[in-house]
């Protein structure tokens, strides 16, 4: 049964839809450097652990790879973390949640799905099916590295990438993700009509605020996504953690509807799309997880 449940979070600062905390289809603007250094000297103890860089073979490209940073073995539990966009798999949150699971015994691999590595993707080159197909390639990598347990963990278009991708997982977390209506929803329309949009080399360029961009090819595919919410009706357990600050809310219950048992829906009500809003907040995302891959290991 569908077992929805609010969190509550001890303190948290307020936003508005601008804020770094909230974006446009569930995507970032910015990711708090600063919030995310002083979480990890305060409220995380972390032990050293040694990360290795890997590339890994892009099928029918030009001699493409992409990168992933491992935390831990191929002989433990894994986590693929999916980073927004734009992004990256070092934003603080990826960073900060491979080195919470690896406290509880679950390697992780930080997805790059673009990077200033040689031969990995450009920003300009992508579309969500690139992305999809290149997580799909990943977790191929891992199958054949005999991982035995294999989760993925997808914030905002990390999350959407997850559910577009058909691979094979023991089971997900969807952090706050993108869905395809969100794009022709009311707050959606409003927040592009006021954005100060320029079109520049295959590019829309955010002006408003902090700014924002993505690819017109990325823009043209979400034209027509429609109603993802089926998407999520995988044959895997999936957890989807809602940020009840954010504009995805409604968006997340779609989600949690249409995917089959086990299935779980949170909401961290004080919580923006980038969870950063507090250290509880933060914290109780990394839990979260971290309990719903436990629940389905044997760790």
């Amino acid at each position: 049964m569908l077992k929805p449940s609010k969190l509550s979070a001890a303190k948290t600062f307020p936003t508005m839809f601008k804020d770094s905390g909230t974006e446009r289809g569930g995507r970032s603007f910015c990711l708090p450097l600063v919030n995310g250094i002083l979480l990890a000297m305060s409220d995380f103890s972390f032990r050293p652990a040694p990360e290795k860089t890997i590339f890994i073979d892009l099928p029918d490209t030009e001699g493409l790879k992409i990168k992933g940073i491992l935390r831990g073995s191929f002989d433990q539990p894994l986590a693929v973390l999916i980073h927004g966009l734009p992004g990256s798999g070092n934003g603080p949150m990826q960073y900060l949640a491979a080195h919470h699971l690896s406290e509880h015994g679950i390697a992780s691999l930080r997805l790059f799905l673009y990077d200033d590595d040689p031969n990995t993707r450009d920003l300009a080159d992508c579309t969500l099916d690139v992305h999809a197909s290149d997580f799909g390639t990943a977790v191929d990598y891992l199958r054949a590295q005999d991982v035995k347990q294999l989760f993925a963990v997808g914030h905002s278009y990390g999350g959407l990438t997850l559910l577009r991708s058909q691979a094979s997982l023991d089971g997900a977390v969807l952090w706050d993700p993108t869905h395809g209506e969100v794009f022709s929803s009311p707050l959606g329309k409003k927040w592009e009509k006021e954005a100060r949009v320029q079109s520049v080399d295959g590019f829309k360029l955010y002006l408003d605020g902090k700014g924002y961009i993505e690819p017109e090819a990325i823009m043209n595919e979400q034209a027509t996504m429609g109603d993802t919410s089926d998407w999520a009706k995988k044959d895997y357990p999936l957890k989807i953690i809602t940020a009840g600050q954010g504009m995805l809310v409604e968006f997340g219950a779609k989600y949690a509807q249409a995917a089959q048992e086990p299935k779980v829906h949170v909401i961290i009500p004080g919580a923006s799309h980038n969870f950063m809003n507090s250290d509880e907040d933060l914290l109780k995302l990394f839990d979260e997880t971290y309990d719903w891959i436990k629940e389905f290991t044997n760790v």
